[in-house]
């Protein structure tokens, strides 16, 4: 066996139309529960699946511009990312969701996730990225400043239901 037979087949499959986005939504539901249940409350995790990955809500989005592309490796749909123009500010993109299922990571998918964002952000011609990630989450912070995001502020919005999102806005310049 040669060393390219060990590396495993990874591509990123633009999402297009919103029957492409059931994936997402698939992979989601598996991913979420298991990262925010040590930071969120058992009642905010399916209020928020809801709020962000109802078919209806990322319909809107697409339509509105954001780029929804899913991780491939050796074929299975293993993760997610999705960006877009960051409102009110016309050189910066925003990252929206890096999501990776637990049986891949450690294997550095992640990295290429974040970094296939990236090139296709400035590709698109934008000039910095920002990201929202739960303060809770230190993980996911390690891994944004190992890549050269800083925190650009603390912000607590509230989302309806009575619950809130309390995140660290990160920025990187492209």
């Amino acid at each position: 066996m040669t060393l390219n037979q060990l590396e495993p087949q990874v591509e990123f499959e633009p999402l297009t139309t919103p029957a492409s986005l059931a994936a997402v939504r698939t992979i989601a539901a598996e991913i979420w529960p298991q990262t925010f249940a040590p930071l969120l409350s058992p009642e905010q995790i399916p209020y928020m699946m809801n709020m962000m990955y109802a078919p209806e809500v990322m319909e809107r989005e697409l339509e509105s511009g954001y780029h929804f592309e899913l991780l491939k490796v050796d074929g299975r749909p293993a993760g997610y990312i999705s960006y877009s123009a960051y409102e009110g500010h016309p050189d910066t993109a925003k990252l929206h969701k890096v999501y990776l299922l637990a049986e891949f990571h450690g294997r550095g998918l992640g990295q290429r996730m974040l970094d296939r964002a990236q090139q296709r952000c400035r590709e698109l011609g934008f000039k910095s990225i920002m990201l929202a990630v739960n303060k809770g989450n230190e993980r996911a912070m390690r891994a944004y400043r190992r890549n050269g995001f800083t925190i650009a502020e603390a912000v607590k919005v509230p989302i309806g239901g009575g619950f809130f999102m309390d995140d660290y806005l990160m920025r990187k310049a492209l």
